[in-house]
């Protein structure tokens, strides 16, 4: 299934009113830059665009169908396309039913079930005590890719802050979840576009996904959280659309 979203689709494609208004937001914003925003639930077209997309450092396993049980119904991919149906950037993300989401941490069933022969048994997490337990329906996002020529223009907001709406509202998720390398957690400017979350340092050691030495940190936000980054998001974008002139002015644009 794959979704063009424009102002009619997004009232059937989410529940909730915070979504709602987010997408058609994120919706706006895109025409105005020429480009189309679409929903999807295909992690294999996903997975098969970032094998070979530019600038990216590889696939993210934990969305990629090929090493592990990622069904529709429980998983999506926003992607954003040019004119000429050119890929310019996309996210994934997906739920998780679990009594204790760091037990898939630990296990490396975030990344790959089941875990391929040859690997380590676990990962040593890091956490402190009073790291929360994740328990129920545990939303994850990332994958998040945007052509080099695009970055620096508000596409990783859209994206990243559209993506924990969706998941919470497509597949009721109770917590909103991803997690970021050391270069990318140091930098205010990148996990400012994901909004608003708590975050703990995860993993200090070898990390068998990447097969080297990894800081991983997790990031973790109740539904509260993701509802206040999605409304947040929303105050953001329409602040970027104001030298366009009056939103009014702009819907016509992105239909």
């Amino acid at each position: 299934m794959e979704l063009s979203l424009n102002p009619s689709t997004v009232e059937a494609a989410f529940r909730l009113a915070e979504v709602r208004e987010l997408a058609a937001t994120c919706v706006e914003l895109s025409g105005i830059r020429g480009l189309r925003l679409f929903l999807s639930d295909d992690l294999a077209r996903w997975a098969s665009h970032m094998r070979s997309a530019a600038g990216t450092d590889g696939v993210n396993p934990t969305f990629d169908p090929g090493c592990g049980k990622v069904a529709p119904g429980e998983s999506l991919c926003l992607w954003v396309r040019d004119e000429t149906g050119g890929t310019v950037a996309c996210i994934a993300g997906r739920v998780f039913e679990t009594t204790d989401f760091t037990m898939l941490v630990r296990s490396l069933k975030l990344w790959f079930d089941p875990v391929p022969a040859g690997m380590p048994d676990g990962l040593r997490l890091v956490l402190p005590a009073t790291f929360p337990t994740l328990a129920g329906r545990v939303g994850h996002v990332g994958g998040l890719w945007i052509h080099p020529e695009f970055r620096g223009k508000g596409l990783s907001t859209i994206l990243a802050r559209l993506a924990r709406g969706a998941v919470l509202d497509r597949f009721a998720a109770d917590w909103d979840t991803w997690v970021s390398f050391r270069k990318i957690a140091d930098k205010a400017v990148l996990t400012s576009a994901y909004g608003t979350a708590d975050a703990a340092l995860c993993v200090d050691g070898f990390f068998p996904p990447t097969n080297r030495h990894e800081q991983v940190f997790l990031s973790f936000a109740t539904r509260a959280q993701v509802l206040h980054a999605v409304r947040d998001g929303v105050a953001a974008l329409a602040g970027a659309m104001r030298p366009y002139g009056p939103r009014e002015e702009l819907a016509a644009v992105s239909r």
